[in-house]
């Protein structure tokens, strides 16, 4: 990859530093979490950090990448409250703990995760996009996702921030559904970021809410498919 291309709107070897650092403390603090149980404390004070520090980050340096995909990431974890309604109400198989403050089904930090889970699976697939053309960061990102879900589903039971009712497919502790959902939203990142380069701030907004329809249309094609 050339140094051309990633300087190319807030592509550069530091924010992608930034990016891949941040993404790897979210998987050791995962990993952290579920070996001492921690507990929903733990979801909220990583969720929160990491949330602010993409804003802080993007504004002080002036990075436009990533405040796009603060934006978008913004937008369609809001809208993610539905989506995650479907799954906790509606089909009854995904259970958050009790105990900590809610935002409709969802926990309070929920919009937020989701937001950053957003920024670092886009930037990547930015950083794909360049390097192996759009449809194959989508194909890979999109493999890339679903792969990873398993484990992820898996840190998140240990460590006491949700799980899922024996009530469908599992691998390990991730329903089948969930894999199929999250590949459906991985493989459409590079898409939908592709249509905000050199865009304002509404273009972005309109994206945000693009993506967070789709993270529920995934969630019921996924569901149904299983």
């Amino acid at each position: 990859m050339s140094q051309k291309s990633l300087s190319i709107d807030g592509l550069n070897k530091q924010s992608t530093r930034v990016i891949i650092g941040s993404a790897l403390a979210l998987v050791l603090w995962s990993f952290y979490s579920s070996l001492t149980a921690a507990g929903p404390w733990s979801a909220s004070a990583i969720t929160y950090t990491l949330y602010v520090f993409y804003w802080v980050y993007a504004i002080v340096k002036r990075n436009p990448l990533i405040l796009r995909l603060a934006i978008i990431g913004t937008v369609a974890g809001l809208l993610e409250l539905v989506a995650d309604h479907y799954l906790v109400d509606t089909i009854q198989s995904l259970v958050y703990p009790s105990d900590e403050p809610m935002l409709w089904s969802s926990p309070m930090y929920m919009p937020f995760a989701w937001s950053n889970i957003i920024v670092q699976l886009s930037f990547i697939g930015v950083l794909l996009t360049h390097k192996f053309g759009l449809l194959k960061a989508c194909v890979v990102l999109g493999i890339a996702g679903g792969m990873y879900i398993p484990l992820y589903e898996h840190l998140a039971n240990n460590a006491g921030w949700w799980f899922y009712h024996y009530n469908t497919a599992m691998v390990l502790h991730a329903p089948v559904y969930v894999i199929i959902c999250e590949a459906l939203i991985s493989l459409s990142l590079p898409l939908v970021i592709s249509f905000s380069e050199h865009q304002k701030v509404l273009k972005s907004l309109f994206l945000g809410m693009v993506l967070g329809a789709w993270i529920y249309i995934s969630a019921i094609i996924a569901w149904n498919m299983v």
